[in-house]
């Protein structure tokens, strides 16, 4: 039992919940879900009339709109809203409120629809593409007219207008018009398992950190000795270097891999000794030196406590990449302390190019969470220029080697509610971890993860991250999805893309081959792993067909 009370995490308390709270859960899952169910009687709620009535309206506007695309997520969040309004009993104005309100809201509706025609008809002036506009549109229309009928025909003395229909038609209103990411997606690619092909020369690897091209040659990194080994572009393995020591071309605990320009030789990090080691392209150690950033206090579990690459370099023939935590990493909030640093080759000190706290316009507006909470995600690209995802804001920022921010993209995904066993299977997994050597049953360490769980309340967070993991490639973007089905930490199939080749931005989403991991991308291959169930691992190449280019 101790152990079980060593592993709840302090000062946590209980959630709390809302009177209504199951009452709103309910419509909410009714309307937006689809599910008619058992609708709440006077006792739970007191579902009136004119809900019912906008649950039917709701359903013939997704049945209308059904053969297009359903309906945006920002006005099923606007509905929810309304709902909860109303199962909360909020106090109605008096009748020429609600008047005015119904004009207002069919004047937005005419001025929505003239501009969304004129939209699709095809005008210079586009603040959104005409398909991402038409389905708002469309039920904006079908509320609207919905709304001005139940006025014709249930005219009386004192009308109790349709209030509800009219806030879902100002919203849907307000969403068509609203800027945002253009919707230039080319839809999902899943890459089939036949254009994956493993390198099956030399034993099966373990715990491999890091793959990086260089040259002609694909150089892996390991967590056991010998560190590294190299291969050609055919799969065929070279040699294998790096013992463990602290000697010329020795390790302690090696985790990062650089190019060496383009010479074919490799930079290797090693984090014990604070040393980038050279090796040329046959493998034998050229020199080393210390590294150019002092590492702050890092906890030693922190990849298996949340996403994020503390220890992630990017190297190319200016200079180096590297990030800076001040006051050190021992929780995934802590990663909003960090700052992109930029050291040009010869430089005597690195400069600051983003500070995440300041720059990332997510910063001020994020709820602190412990657990599952979004993370600022970077990595370096072409030419001197790093990219940062802002989780919060839904936004990359590209800054170049000077420090100037040289594009802001707003991406168009959105995160969805986590699930309970997904917060549950994150709380077993850290469980398990802190477990590790200890005689404690899988019953036992259930029973811990529900109580933790349980305790955590409103410390997790609501809703999953968009990304759990972010690498860059030459004209494109890749973002990993979040899967809490596959892995505690959410490290999936799928990765979401965005392509910088000309012209706006395209998105695509791309479900890599069951088993495989990237490391390493360029516009026609993924190098990586493919991990079987007993964790061993082959170094592998996935050919990227049908990704947009």
């Amino acid at each position: 039992m101790r152990k079980k009370t060593r592993m709840l995490p302090g000062g946590l308390t209980s959630g709390r919940v809302g009177p209504d709270e199951e009452t709103t859960h309910r419509l909410v899952s009714a309307v937006v879900d689809g599910d008619p169910g058992q609708g709440p009687g006077p006792t739970d709620g007191g579902v009136d009339a004119e809900l019912l009535q906008m649950r039917r309206l709701i359903t013939s506007i997704r049945e209308l709109s059904a053969s297009d695309s359903p309906l945006p997520e920002s006005s099923v969040d606007a509905i929810m809203s309304a709902l909860e309004r109303e199962a909360r009993r909020v106090r109605r104005p008096g009748a020429w409120r609600e008047y005015m309100g119904m004009a207002a809201g069919f004047a937005a509706c005419t001025l929505t629809l003239g501009s969304g025609l004129l939209l699709m008809g095809g005008t210079g002036f586009v603040l959104r593409p005409p398909h991402a506009v038409a389905t708002p549109v469309l039920a904006a229309a079908v509320a609207s007219l919905a709304a001005l009928a139940s006025v014709l025909v249930h005219r009386r003395p004192r009308p109790r207008l349709p209030v509800l229909p009219l806030l879902v038609l100002a919203t849907l209103g307000i969403v068509s018009c609203a800027p945002g990411a253009p919707d230039t997606s080319k839809g999902d690619v899943e890459i089939v398992p036949s254009a994956l092909t493993s390198f099956q020369e030399g034993e099966e690897l373990w715990g491999v950190r890091d793959i990086i091209e260089s040259g002609e040659l694909i150089w892996v990194l390991t967590a056991a000795e010998p560190f590294l080994r190299a291969y050609d572009r055919s799969g065929r393995m070279l040699g294998d270097f790096g013992g463990a020591g602290e000697g010329p071309g020795e390790f302690g605990n090696p985790w990062i891999l650089t190019a060496a320009t383009s010479s074919g030789g490799v930079v290797a990090w090693d984090l014990a000794t604070r040393r980038r080691s050279l090796f040329d392209a046959d493998g034998n150690y050229v020199s080393s030196s210390p590294t150019p950033v002092t590492r702050e206090s890092i906890r030693a579990d922190i990849r298996s406590v949340t996403f994020g690459d503390p220890f992630r370099v990017a190297e190319d023939d200016t200079g180096i990449w590297v990030a800076s935590y001040p006051g050190g990493l021992t929780e995934g909030d802590h990663f909003w302390r960090g700052r992109i640093l930029r050291i040009g080759h010869g430089d005597p000190e690195p400069a600051v190019v983003l500070d995440f706290a300041v720059d990332l316009p997510g910063a001020a507006s994020r709820m602190p969470a412990i657990g599952l909470a979004p993370v600022p995600l970077w990595d370096g690209c072409a030419d001197g220029v790093v990219v940062v995802l802002d989780p919060v804001d839904r936004s990359l920022h590209l800054h170049g080697p000077d420090g100037t921010k040289d594009r802001q993209i707003p991406v168009p995904w959105t995160s969805r509610p986590l699930s309970h066993e997904e917060r549950l299977g994150y709380v077993r997994a850290r469980a398990r971890n802190e477990m590790r050597g200890s005689d404690v049953s899988d019953a036992e360490i259930e029973r811990a993860a529900e109580e933790v769980l349980a305790r955590a309340g409103d410390q997790m967070p609501d809703a999953a991250p968009i990304g759990v993991d972010l690498r860059c490639a030459p004209g494109r973007i890749w973002i990993q999805e979040f899967d809490g089905s596959s892995h505690p930490l959410g490290y999936g199939r799928a990765w979401m893309t965005v392509s910088l080749h000309d012209g706006d931005p395209r998105f695509q989403r791309v479900v890599f081959p069951q088993g495989f991991a990237p490391y390493r991308l360029t516009d026609s291959v993924a190098i990586g792993v493919v991990t079987d169930s007993v964790e061993l691992q082959r170094v592998a190449g996935v050919r990227l067909a049908g990704v947009d280019s």
